[in-house]
């Protein structure tokens, strides 16, 4: 095990205790970013909730802490998952949790990503 965490460590960021990452609905949320083969997969667990966040970012849950640092959040997350190469994975996302934020004239939509 020693071994196998040696190798990583390079590639791994760790952050220390209490110190703030992403802010979400819940103390102590988190997200994580996975590359490899130059793309990227963002799992952004509570910071959105709904496809529908994505359109409209400063959308907040009732559940947030401070609804407007969520939201901010959620715009620079929206940029983010907009960037070649990045997949999003949206746990909350029921039925389309793997996608990618295509823009448009009309703005930032959700999208899924092709099997």
């Amino acid at each position: 095990m020693a071994e196998q965490g040696a190798a990583l460590a390079p590639r791994v960021r760790t952050d220390t205790d209490g110190q703030g990452i992403f802010p979400g609905h819940t103390v102590g949320h988190a997200e994580c970013v996975i590359t490899g083969g130059g793309r990227r997969l963002i799992a952004f667990g509570d910071a959105v909730h709904s496809p529908i966040q994505i359109d409209h970012p400063d959308w907040s849950s009732a559940f947030d802490h401070d609804p407007a640092l969520t939201a901010d959040h959620r715009r620079r997350l929206v940029a983010e998952l907009a960037e070649p190469g990045t997949i999003g994975f949206g746990v909350h996302f029921a039925d389309v949790v793997f996608g990618h934020v295509q823009q448009d004239g009309a703005g930032p939509a959700w999208r899924a990503v092709d099997a």
